[in-house]
């Protein structure tokens, strides 16, 4: 194809899409992926298409939405943080035995979560740009020291029976049929959509994945944006430990194992680039929403309990497929 059909090809992408197409498979994707799959497995299990089924899906992605939020900006950032499981469990154990052990009350004691969180992150950013230790060395440095800690503090006991304040997020549900998690879940969603396209830092992560060098020649502080997006993932690690723990009113040393990995395979199917630089909130919030779906559907259909990792490994594998393709594909 000459230079001039191949400009003409493309105007006329741009006349019909708004957009070339492979802009437009990228930002629907991950939507179009919720639905087909919907559609499919509901044709073999109705029961899964069910009023009832539908709410429970969410309901089990709830926490895998709030930590993709925050993912997707660590990802944007060309940053990643394998140390999110662990966060999620040293955040809920510190709230646990503030609850449990001091005088503090219950509704003060949930705020431990989520601003412990900030700490945890604020530490994985200071070792990336103090210590310029890699980010994934970095976090998983910390995912092995932060899930130690949880089970020193534990003991290996499992803690339960917590006050109606840390049950409320997890179990309260709105007309006595829509779990407020799944609100929840949603609103930050919205929240992390608004902060991304909205905001410095947003515009900021965004620039800083894409090309540091060129961020710091335009006088952003890359170091002070990279923190930021740790310790909002850590927050974000807080918040889901509120929803698990409240969820199912109880706390043990294991919670938030393999979470880290889900969360960056809900990330990378939603549309964000691996490397940075470009990254899709709502198609996080739907890539968590699939791996769900996933998972749900792999037991309606009588899947043996081990390969739902192999149909969860396969999604990812055709979604970063696809997306490769698309980069290429625009490249060419």
């Amino acid at each position: 194809m000459d230079e001039g059909t191949q400009t003409a090809a493309s105007e006329e992408e741009m006349k019909i899409f708004g957009k070339p197409w492979t802009y437009q498979v990228e930002r629907m994707g991950p939507i179009a992926a919720v639905i087909i799959f919907g559609v499919v497995v509901g044709i073999l299990e109705p029961q899964f298409l069910s009023t009832r089924n539908i709410v429970n899906v969410l309901y089990q992605a709830a926490t895998y939405i709030i930590l993709a939020v925050g993912m997707t900006f660590v990802i944007t950032g060309a940053g990643i943080d394998i140390s999110v499981g662990s966060q999620l469990a040293l955040t809920g154990v510190l709230m646990v035995f503030t609850i449990q052990y001091t005088p503090v009350p219950p509704w003060i004691g949930i705020f431990v979560a989520p601003l412990s969180g900030m700490v945890l992150g604020l530490l994985n950013g200071l070792f990336i740009t103090k210590l310029k230790v890699p980010d994934f060395i970095a976090t998983i440095a910390t995912m092995i020291a932060y899930r130690g800690v949880v089970l020193i503090m534990s003991g290996g006991q499992v803690h339960y029976d917590f006050p109606y304040a840390v049950r409320f997020l997890g179990q309260y549900r709105i007309f006595g049929v829509l779990p407020i998690s799944i609100v929840v879940a949603f609103v930050i969603g919205a929240v992390g959509y608004y902060l991304y396209h909205n905001t410095f830092f947003g515009r900021y992560t965004v620039a800083m994945g894409g090309n540091k060098e060129s961020a710091i020649l335009a006088g952003i502080d890359v170091n002070k944006y990279k923190i930021l997006t740790y310790v909002f993932m850590g927050f974000m690690a807080g918040v889901a430990a509120l929803v698990t723990v409240g969820r199912l009113d109880a706390f043990h040393a294991t919670y938030g194992e393999m979470m880290e990995i889900d969360t960056i395979a809900a990330v990378i199917i939603g549309g964000t680039a691996l490397f940075g630089g470009n990254g899709r909130v709502w198609g996080s919030v739907f890539g968590a929403i699939l791996m769900s779906m996933v998972v749900n559907a792999a037991v309606l259909l009588g899947f043996p309990y081990f390969y739902q990792y192999v149909l969860v490994g396969l999604v990812i594998l055709l979604a970063v497929s696809l997306y490769a393709f698309l980069e290429a594909r625009r490249s060419s």
